[in-house]
């Protein structure tokens, strides 16, 4: 009677295998087509880099006595009033921070004008 339990053995090992088969394997797959995102039509309106307000980086093109010119990279001219405390020379880059020139003070250069809060040099040229 060995028979009969080698079979119920081989039935009880059919049922094990079917219980350990991915539940996942019966679900339906996911489309294979990505969705896609349509092409701009026009490059951005505004700038998309956030710059904040009252910061300047450019290079140093003119020095005087309180007034350093500064060149943005989009060729914008600022004159900036106020001592640099650092020392700077024509060509050095640099970011600064900046804030509206009082209506009362003298202005310098011929850029924009705007009084200097501080000035650092960009290291790595």
């Amino acid at each position: 009677m060995g028979v009969p339990s080698h079979s119920s053995s081989a039935s009880s090992s059919a049922a094990a295998s079917a219980s350990l088969a991915p539940a996942s394997a019966s679900a339906p797959m996911s489309p294979s087509h990505l969705p896609t995102i349509a092409k701009p039509t026009a490059p951005p309106s505004l700038p998309t880099d956030l710059v904040p307000r009252g910061v300047l980086a450019g290079r140093v093109t003119a020095l005087t006595d309180r007034c350093t010119e500064v060149t943005t990279d989009d060729g914008v001219v600022w004159s900036l009033v106020g001592d640099a405390q650092v020392e700077l020379k024509v060509g050095d880059t640099v970011t600064a921070r900046v804030v509206e020139l009082e209506a009362d003070a003298k202005e310098c250069g011929t850029g924009s004008p705007a009084r200097l809060v501080s000035i650092r040099l960009v290291e790595g040229e």
